[in-house]
């Protein structure tokens, strides 16, 4: 693989008909699409980026310039993408090595993304010339391309755009998987761009199918996925109860983290490698949590991180258990500081316990339905 500049093309030149709307400058949190992109591929390390303008090529220009990236116009824009491909490529820098190519309506991309896409690239020593990154099995957007295509690109004239140029180019395209469902979200209808922007808000809380690729790619068995799973359905009713009850707890982070909390399992200190893991995936508040559910710090108030402790130390494998069974079982099997380290934690959980019945005037039986409480 030819080291040089790590270069983006971000397609912005289209006429948006079925949306309706300008996608290159709708608004997402506040960002134009064509921001939010740009400014992911450069936390990425991208360092180039040429932003390809057609319809409204001015205002996209304007946009272009005021996020300090490179505009080129495409004036055959009404031929199609591939038009405002081939732009792209022939403005390239010479020093290009690789380049990612992505339209504007799929903005969301993170950049941990780019990331791995470039290191699975660079570690396959030159056996592939594209690679492209896959959710749940699924290719998305946006692919990387070595420089080494630059000229076939320009000179293809064959149907299906990019996608077909690769799919019949050389050797196969790697397929990278990511845990980011952004990669397969675009909005070329407004139902496509409420369903992006429903994302936005909560993306930096993975969903179950994000946490399922997430403990894929981590190499986690199928039995700590199948506990994180048991610990999050129970944690979700132990926080519905507190939230009843006035506490505040974020259901969306509590599940996450649950679901994450043993992501680096069989490793030495897994809870703080786990978290960052996360955390270098931009998970922080999750990560925050994670760190803390095999030891944790005393504190007044009750909230996720406490409702995560309580319940996985309440979950035995996959199935939920009594603190008293499981300290019972753990007397079996433990003795000497292993031992001590389990009762402390068994008796922190206990504590737990505790408050939740007191806030919520429930016990844990009737709070988790008395499914398989001994």
């Amino acid at each position: 693989m030819r080291r040089g500049v790590r270069a983006g093309i971000i397609l912005a030149g289209g006429f948006s008909r079925r949306m309706g709307e300008f996608k290159p400058l709708l608004k997402i949190a506040g960002e134009s699409a064509l921001g939010i992109a740009a400014v992911r591929m450069r936390k990425a390390g991208v360092e180039k980026i040429i932003v390809v303008a057609g319809h409204n090529g001015k205002s996209v220009v304007r946009e272009a310039n005021r996020l300090h990236c490179a505009a080129v116009y495409n004036p055959d824009y009404e031929s199609g993408m591939f038009s405002s491909v081939r732009a792209g490529v022939a403005s390239l820098p010479g020093c290009t090595g690789t380049f990612y190519v992505l339209p504007v309506d799929t903005p969301l991309v993170k950049p941990s993304t780019y990331s791995a896409l470039y290191e699975a690239f660079r570690a396959s020593g030159g056996k592939f010339q594209a690679a492209y990154p896959t959710f749940m099995g699924e290719r998305a957007h946006p692919p990387l391309v070595s420089s080494s295509l630059i000229e076939p690109i320009l000179s293809w004239s064959g149907e299906s755009g990019l996608r077909g140029f690769l799919a019949g180019t050389g050797p196969a395209a790697l397929d990278v998987p990511v845990a980011d469902r952004a990669v397969t979200l675009d909005m070329d209808t407004p139902d496509e761009f409420r369903r992006l922007t429903d994302y936005a808000e909560s993306e930096f809380f993975p969903d179950d199918e994000e946490c399922v690729e997430l403990l894929r790619i981590a190499g986690a068995p199928e039995r700590v996925a199948l506990h994180a799973r048991a610990v999050a359905d129970s944690a979700i009713l132990i926080g519905r109860a507190l939230s009843e009850a006035g506490v505040s707890i974020d259901m969306r982070l509590l599940r996450s983290a649950c679901l994450l909390h043993d992501i680096a399992k069989g490793r030495k200190d897994h809870e703080a490698q786990g978290a960052r893991l996360l955390r270098r995936l931009g998970y922080a508040k999750a990560a925050r949590i994670v760190a803390s559910h095999k030891e944790l710090p005393p504190r007044l108030k009750i909230g996720e991180a406490e409702v995560l402790y309580l319940s996985d130390k309440m979950t035995d494998g996959a199935s939920v258990s009594s603190l008293e069974d499981r300290m019972r079982r753990m007397e079996a099997r433990f003795s000497g500081p292993a031992l001590e380290n389990a009762r402390r934690r068994i008796d922190a959980a206990l504590l737990l316990r505790k408050k939740t019945e007191d806030i919520t005037g429930m016990t844990i039986e009737k709070i988790l339905g008395g499914a398989g409480i001994g």
